[in-house]
């Protein structure tokens, strides 16, 4: 498979070298009101081959989810029975530094040689504040995951939303991207969400970050994750306690 972050994108991984060379994305960054609806499903990311990994033993709030958990960042979250787990040992670099592990995958498919998905998952550490980092860290995955060497891709931001999990205080952020130029990639969509929440844990600032394409581009094969599934996902996001 194609790696190193920008992630799970091939638009991404062509782009990595000239958009960190040129000392910080020049990425057109907006804002949207916190009440302005949900995106009717929050990209295409180059995955690794289906693997599956052993449950948590802490029972899943969705019956039959898998419970993804990782001790480094000190949380736990699910996932539906037909996303897939990457192993242990991968791990994802953002173009701001962030480095995110306990990767999951969803809607795999073939284009042009390559693999690709239609959302994933992964978690992390990072220091800083959670309403910065947050901001931060979406802002730069959807950058990456949407530009290519020709084309930085547009990036609206939503206002920070608090979060409370278990006791555990934090900030939730949308970004969605948009490529600007919609014909230099015929595998990977065009447009795409990215969900960050960060929290104030015992292990320090924790991270997880859902994305996932909003248009199916010329993959048809490939169904975009439901809007409901995404949204549980991210609302499962919890301390390890």
């Amino acid at each position: 498979m194609i790696y190193g972050f920008p992630v799970r994108n091939q638009r991404a991984v062509i782009a990595a070298t000239s958009l960190t060379a040129a000392c910080g994305l020049l990425v057109a960054v907006a804002v949207f009101g916190a009440d302005d609806p949900e995106p009717e499903t929050p990209h295409a990311i180059v995955v690794s081959p289906t693997r599956t990994r052993p449950a948590s033993p802490s029972s899943p709030v969705q019956p039959g989810w898998q419970v993804i958990d990782d001790p480094h960042a000190g949380l736990r979250y699910e996932v539906p029975p037909d996303w897939s787990p990457a192993p242990d040992t991968e791990t994802l670099e953002a173009s701001n530094g962030a480095v995110l592990g306990h990767l999951v995958d969803y809607g795999t498919y073939l284009c042009q040689g390559a693999e690709y998905g239609r959302a994933f998952t992964g978690t992390g550490r990072v220091d800083g504040d959670p309403a910065k980092v947050a901001t931060e860290l979406a802002a730069a995955i959807a950058a990456d995951q949407y530009s290519d060497g020709s084309q930085t891709a547009k990036v609206t931001l939503s206002r920070p939303t608090p979060v409370v999990r278990d006791g555990s205080r934090g900030t939730l952020i949308r970004a969605e991207a948009t490529a600007t130029d919609t014909d230099t990639d015929p595998c990977a969509s065009d447009r795409g969400t990215i969900t960050v929440i960060a929290l104030a844990t015992p292990a320090g600032t924790s991270v997880m970050v859902t994305g996932a394409d909003t248009d199916d581009h010329n993959a048809t094969n490939a169904p975009l994750a439901p809007a409901e599934t995404l949204r549980a996902v991210t609302d499962s996001v919890r301390p390890r306690g």
